[in-house]
């Protein structure tokens, strides 16, 4: 085998090569118009945009006399419109001495203009009828996207427009923002995804953008303005108008309105957008030059892992969109069927995934391809062999040259999903195709096809390419928490630890020499594309069924089934549920569950890797209830792939390697689960609380020593001894063909039938009357924030008025909730409320927040706002309501997309137990019966601590290894109040401070009789707090914090507020829910039963606890679901 590849001072000279298309030409084909209504002047595009034959929506292109182009987008059965608008300016424009500049940027844009000022005027209307927003800053674009009711288009349109003609980015504002991002990056510190991110961007080339720090924090941005002596205001400002350009900007506007009306609003509202001439930054340097590559880069990461990145510097690949090269080529590399790299790494269990293509991270003028493999412990010991072993295969694609078949094959396969695609979501069509647009190479006729279709075999062009794939031209990056390396730097915005040296020249020699394996070869022709892509049902009904038809139900099989009127497309869904209460009855066999998932897929993967690229999709995943399949796709070849599922699955044998292999993923899996985000680990917290049978992952690390293989061989054959199966099968198929399947079904796994009294189904636990606070330790000591998880149970799952009622509640809420924690009070990145409907049980209103500040502090501020907003819904106006109702309304009734959607809203129905098919239908009726008097008799009723007969709050709380956590004693003696002010004054640098001295504060404080604004208590609170400093602390940061705390809107002082309002209270003899944020007026549990828990009465009154399944010993179970309709089987067994 000889070498064919380039050597990268050959390769260089045809840097500015002859492939590369000419710009796309957007005045050709272009004709000028005026709008209907104002007259106003724009260019159409009128040739052929080459929309899909499947696609229902109308398009059209266009673009205004200030250079914005902008996609008009008709969806006539659409219940949402969006927008999203994609400037051409990201990270790489920052100025190296205000890192994160262009994200700050797009944090601010949001908050007010000079027509809306208020700064929450667009997310409030946005709230109001049923949408939100969202934005995101990539290397060369930041885009803003927001999603609304049909109906409210127009508004949010004119909103929208105006963060691009004259924003205020108000000073306030200004420094909140930078808190706003500071806590974002925090949120990422721990995170090996963003760690790896940077230190790939530290050591790229200094000289290129791409080697700053993206995100950006205080010190980057508030404190380099400081240093600089310059205003983070203006700096801002500068940048802003320096790159908010409408001539690199792209629109896609989707509405249900006529593309006249949507063209109206577009040219009216976006053309006072300035045009700045072309304003995109351009860097001719690359991010890897000869200086970067040759080095292997070894980082300690904080999650078990052991992962592989090999990065070649490509030229700009984006402008070959005609042969898209990076897919071929991560195609081939990245293929997992016999003969490909993972193939051969698997046999020897050096690895378990591997994945080839494009980088995300490039752009224009640069391109990255990146191979990047998930090794075992023996893989990454023998990471050089892995290395040798994907370049013999890159060898190999050298040698024999571009593949016309193989490119063949993904054109057909591009072709078939094109022409049969289905519809997705609109917000996330307008973000992509507003990105797309950018693509300065993209002619307009080809914009729509561009997400899929690859249209060109060029053979000079691929091994062009491919010829960048080679032993000079690329770095090695190893990534462990436990590499056997002195690691001798320290990243700085991460802490990353790394250690950087030359690639082996032993390996390196290797590399540049001949490569040979015999178990290496080109995939075989791919025997899934699908052949028959008839229809069978010719016309769509004008009342498309709602619910499936129940064709069996014996003891042994349920199965419902529903041909394809709606959507017409040669697609097929079909989801198979196999019961076995085996599966999850102790940790340990959910551990063999998850182990057996696991290795069955990397059994399947050689076989089903084909199917999966000529659009098949399946998963396979373990439940409470069993083992559930489900495949998704083109229906011509979908049943001969469930039949290769089943048959696998029935005679499975374990493997000694796979064993070894995925019983060491699965812990590292359990390990990894302690570096989960605090936020993450309250929700846990929250569903083990409400859930009857859940194994959390310390009670799965508790019992894995107890894995071996005789063990899991033995559990996978007795697993589908009895079972019950649970079937759907929906789309381009005949009734015969769903009952064929479920013969199939049966006759493989040839299982006795489970008795209805052995189902396993989900239960919910139902919490007594009264607080109930569950404080535990942040595993992972490394991250600074803590999270709160707050439930305040409210109605009946089961009770149709309640379920409304509690939709419309969280619509109304959701907005001020995050305006007011986030916003304003800057308590974390991560806030939100949400609701949860538990089957059996009462519904929660569930309210979020990850945060620095301790959590008994974020506790009380949920509450306050809680406790608050009552009067915001009396004071609600009937057309405010109305609005609310009317986007409630709208969700309800939203069309269904595509068969995939269809079938998840059908399984859903059928998995809870409900089969409540007509729920939407329901729901709509309902709904215009609720006025606001119910929605506060419902607020009263359950939410609001002053007038709950019995108010349900359960509040889960992580607290973070970086700040005191208080014992439970100390909640008893001192009350959430204290604790929760003396935790704001230590975060602040008060270290000296105990709980007794702030208790005696207060009360010292309220001797006084002043409040907690008045000028004397921000003396008090100043000298409090110099006093208790930390020893180490310069004067001059001394004085920083002094100022802060004293701040009159402080964390410090609002604590102290609160503190002397439930001093208050407790001294005329009340016990306030809205003070001690955990109260209540009854509590039905008995008393001594939680003190036998270990748990205690915090000052409020709360029960405060730390075992949480010893609490859980002491609720009650619901029932099963009983069915809202009776089931009768079309045939009978």
């Amino acid at each position: 085998m000889g070498r064919t590849f380039e050597l990268l001072e050959e390769q260089s000279a045809r840097q500015n090569n002859k492939f590369l298309p000419p710009v796309a030409d957007f005045k050709t084909n272009f004709a000028q118009r005026t709008t209907v209504e104002s007259k106003l002047p724009y260019t159409e595009f009128v040739g052929d945009l080459n929309k899909s034959e499947s696609d229902v929506r109308e398009y059209r292109l266009i673009r205004l006399p200030n250079g914005l182009t902008a996609m008009m987008v008709h969806d006539d059965i659409e219940s949402k419109a969006c927008a999203a608008l994609d400037v051409n300016v990201g990270s790489l424009a920052d100025p190296p001495e205000l890192q994160g500049l262009a994200h700050f940027c797009e944090h601010l844009l949001f908050l007010g203009t000079k027509k809306y000022p208020k700064e929450n005027e667009y997310n409030s209307y946005l709230s109001a009828h049923g949408g939100y927003s969202n934005a995101y800053t990539d290397l060369e674009d930041t885009c803003y996207y927001f999603e609304v009711t049909y109906d409210a288009l127009e508004g949010a349109l004119d909103r929208f427009s105006q963060f691009f003609i004259d924003p205020l980015f108000a000073a306030d504002c200004t420094d909140r923002e930078v808190s706003a991002v500071d806590s974002e990056h925090k949120k990422n510190i721990q995170s090996d995804m963003w760690r790896q991110y940077q230190i790939e961007k530290q050591l790229s080339n200094p000289e290129h953008p791409f080697s700053l720090f993206a995100t950006g924090n205080y010190d980057t941005l508030s404190g380099a303005a400081k240093e600089l002596g310059v205003d983070l205001r203006d700096r801002l400002l500068e940048f802003y108008d320096k790159y908010y350009s409408a001539n690199i900007m792209k629109l896609v506007v989707v509405g249900r309105d006529s593309l006249d009306q949507l063209t109206e609003w577009t040219v009216s509202k976006f053309s006072p957008i300035m045009s700045k001439g072309m304003t995109k930054p351009a860097f001719k340097a690359h991010p890897l030059t000869e200086k970067e590559v040759g080095k292997l880069i070894r980082i300690q990461s904080i999650r078990e892992q052991r992962s592989l990145d090999i990065t070649f510097s490509l030229p700009d690949i984006k402008p070959f969109y005609k042969s898209k090269p990076g897919r071929y080529l991560g195609s081939l590399i990245g293929h997992e069927g016999k003969g490909s790299i993972l193939s051969y790494l698997k046999k020897r269990g050096w690895a378990t995934s591997i994945i080839a293509g494009r980088s995300t991270t490039s752009a224009e003028g640069f391109d990255m391809f990146k191979i990047t493999a998930s090794l075992t412990d023996t893989g990454m010991q023998k990471y050089q062999e892995v290395i040798r072993i994907i370049f013999a295969f890159i060898q190999l694609l050298l040698n024999k040259g571009p593949q016309k078949w193989f490119q063949d094959e993904l054109r057909r396969v591009s072709e078939i999903e094109y022409q049969f695609m289905e519809k997705n979501d609109s917000v996330n069509m307008a973000s992509t195709l507003a990105s797309t647009m950018q693509n300065k190479y993209l002619p307009p006729d080809c914009v729509l096809p561009d997400c899929l279709l690859l249209t060109e075999f060029n053979e000079e062009l691929l091994e062009w390419i491919q010829g960048f794939l080679n032993p000079q031209n690329f770095r090695i990056l190893l990534a462990a928490r436990d590499l056997d390396v002195e690691f001798d730097q320290e990243e700085k915005y991460y802490g990353v630890k790394y250690r950087v040296d030359p690639i082996p020249a032993e390996l390196m020699r290797e590399l540049l020499g001949e490569l040979e394996c015999d178990e290496l070869y080109l995939p075989e022709p791919n025997c899934f594309i699908p052949d028959n892509l008839k229809v069978k049902s010719k016309v769509a009904a004008a009342e498309p069924a709602d619910a499936p038809v129940l064709l069996k139900l014996t003891s042994g099989l349920e199965l419902w089934f529903k041909q394809d009127d709606r959507f017409l497309l040669p697609r097929g869904n079909i989801q198979v549920t196999i019961e076995t209460p085996r599966a999850y009855e102790s940790a340990l066999n959910s551990i063999f569950s998850q182990l057996f998932v696991l290795i069955l897929k990397d059994s399947l993967a050689e076989i089903t890797y084909d199917a999966q690229i000529a659009g098949l999709w399946f998963s396979v995943r373990e439940s409470l209830s069993g083992i559930s399949l489900q495949i998704d796709g083109f229906d011509d070849k979908l049943t001969q792939l469930l039949k290769i599922l089943l048959t696998t699955i029935k005679s499975f044998k374990v493997d000694d390697t796979q064993f070894e292999v995925y019983s060491r993923e699965v812990r590292k899996k359990l390990d990894n689960a302690k570096h989960s985000e605090p936020y993450n680990h309250a929700q846990t917290s929250t569903h083990f609380l409400n859930q009857a049978m859940m194994w959390r992952y310390s009670d799965k690390l508790d019992v894995f020593d107890l894995v071996t293989k005789e063990r899991l061989q033995g559990f996978i054959d007795r697993l589908f001894e009895q079972t019950r199966i649970q079937m759907l099968v929906l789309g381009n198929f005949y009734e015969s063909e769903a009952l064929e399947a479920a013969d199939m079904v049966l006759s493989t796994l040839d299982a006795l039938a489970l008795p209805e009294y052995a189902r396993r189904v989900a239960r919910a636990l139902l919490h007594n009357g009264g607080s109930y606070i569950h404080h535990a330790r942040m595993p992972d000591s490394g991250n600074v924030n803590s999270g709160v998880d707050m439930s305040i149970y409210a109605g009946d799952t089961e009770n149709g008025t309640d379920r409304v009622v509690m939709d419309l509640l969280l619509l109304i809420v959701q907005e001020p909730f995050f305006d007011q924690l986030r916003t304003k009070e800057q308590l974390g990145y991560i806030t939100y409320c949400s609701d949860r409907k538990y089957n059996g049980g009462m519904m929660a209103l569930r309210l979020l927040v990850q945060s620095e500040a301790n959590p008994t502090y974020v506790a009380q501020r949920i509450m306050h706002f809680i406790s608050g907003f009552r009067q915001r819904l009396v004071d609600m106006t009937s057309a405010e309501f109305d609005k609310y109702t009317n986007s409630l309304q709208v969700r309800y009734e939203e069309k269904l997309k595509n068969l995939f959607e269809e079938a998840s809203r059908f399984q859903q129905h059928i998995s809870s137990g409900y089969y409540e098919f007509d729920k939407i239908q329901h729901d709509v009726q309902t709904l215009a019966e609720v006025g606001k008097d119910d929605v506060v008799a419902f607020w009263d009723q359950y939410v609001n601590p002053e007038t709950a007969a019995e108010f349900r709050v359960v509040t889960a709380t992580v607290w973070s290894a970086k700040i005191k956590q208080p014992s439970a004693d100390e909640m008893a003696r001192f009350g959430e109040s204290v604790v929760a002010l003396h935790g704001c004054l230590l975060r602040e640098g008060a270290e000296r401070l105990s709980l007794e001295a702030t208790r005696d504060f207060v009360a010292a404080v309220v001797h006084t009789g002043k409040g907690a604004s008045s000028a004397a208590v921000e003396h008090m609170v100043e000298a409090l707090f110099r006093a208790n400093v930390a020893a180490d602390m310069s004067p001059a940061d001394v004085d920083k914090a002094a100022a802060k705390v004293c701040e009159a809107v402080s964390h410090v002082r609002t604590a102290l507020a609160m503190a002397l309002e439930a001093k208050a209270v407790a001294s005329n003899g009340v016990t306030n829910g809205t003070n001690g944020a955990h109260g209540g007026r009854r509590q039905h549990t008995c008393a001594a039963d939680l003190a036998n828990i270990g748990a205690v009465r915090t000052g409020a009154g709360a029960w405060l606890f730390e075992e949480a399944a010893a609490y859980k010993a002491t609720l009650r179970q619901s029932g099963a679901p009983i069915p809202v309709r009776h089931l009768e089987p079309k045939y009978s067994a």
